[in-house]
C-alpha cells in the first residue's frame, strides 16, 4: 500500500508541476549516445509507472547529426524520431537526459551503429528477451551489450510492483498473442506466471545505472 501511495503522489506531482515543464526544451548541447527518458502517454504507460515506481515509462538514444537531433527509439518499430516530436509526444513535455562519461565520440558512434542495426524491428508487447521484437529500454541495453558493456539492471518481472490491476489487466489484454504462452498451450494464469518469471530491463534501472550522469531534467522532483 505504501508503494502504491508513493507512486500515486509521483503521478500527482507530474500533473501539478506543469508550470515547471519546459516543453520547448532549453537543453544543453546533446551528444551521440545520450539517453533520454520521458513519461509516455501510451495506454500501457500507467502500468509501467506503477510496476517500476518511476515516471520514466519510455526512453531512447540521442543521435546528433551535425545539429539535427533525433531519438532512436523502439516504438511501433525501432526507428528515428525528431527530438521535438519525441518530446511533445510525452506527458507535459517532460524529459530527463543522461550521459555516459565513458563514451568517446568513437564508442558513441559504435553504440548508434548497434542500435541502427535493429531498425525496423517491431515493438515487443511482452517485454521479453526471448523474441525478435524490441521494447524501449531493451534497445540501449542490447546496443551496449553488443559493445561488451552491461547497462541497467536485469531483473525478474516478479521483482517489480506487479500486484495491481493495471499490470494484470495489461497482461490479460495481450497474453493470447504471446507465442511463448500459446505455443505451450498455457491458459491465462499459467501464462501470467510464466511472464512474471521472465527477465527484463526497465527504463528506471538504466537511469539509475551508476555510470550515467544526469545532464538535464525538467521533472519537478
Amino acid at each position: 500500500m505504501k508503494k502504491l501511495m508513493a507512486i500515486a503522489i509521483l503521478c500527482v506531482c507530474l500533473v501539478v508541476g506543469t508550470l515547471y515543464a519546459i516543453a520547448g526544451g532549453d537543453y544543453p548541447p546533446l551528444k551521440d549516445g545520450d539517453l533520454i527518458f520521458q513519461t509516455s502517454t501510451s495506454k500501457q504507460s500507467s502500468a509501467i509507472i506503477f510496476a517500476t515506481g518511476s515516471a520514466f515509462s519510455h526512453m531512447g538514444i540521442i543521435k546528433n547529426d551535425n545539429g539535427v537531433v533525433t531519438v532512436i527509439e523502439a516504438a511501433a518499430k525501432v526507428k528515428e524520431t525528431p527530438l521535438k516530436t519525441w518530446v511533445n509526444r510525452g506527458l507535459l513535455g517532460r524529459v530527463a537526459i543522461y550521459r555516459d562519461p565513458r563514451l568517446t565520440p568513437e564508442t558513441a558512434r559504435q553504440l548508434l551503429s548497434h542500435a541502427q542495426a535493429l531498425y525496423g524491428k517491431p515493438y515487443d508487447l511482452f517485454f521479453s528477451f526471448n523474441n525478435d521484437a524490441i521494447y524501449c529500454s531493451e534497445l540501449p541495453y542490447l546496443a551496449y551489450k553488443a559493445m561488451g558493456i552491461e547497462i541497467g539492471k536485469v531483473q525478474k518481472i516478479s521483482e517489480l510492483h506487479i500486484d495491481n490491476m493495471l499490470v494484470r489487466n495489461l497482461v490479460q489484454s495481450r497474453w493470447q498473442r504471446d507465442s511463448e504462452c500459446t505455443g505451450r498451450g498455457y491458459d491465462f494464469d499459467q501464462c501470467y506466471q510464466y511472464i512474471l518469471n521472465q527477465n527484463l530491463v526497465t527504463p528506471v534501472s538504466i537511469a539509475d545505472d551508476p555510470n550515467l550522469r544526469m545532464i538535464y531534467s525538467n521533472y519537478p522532483l
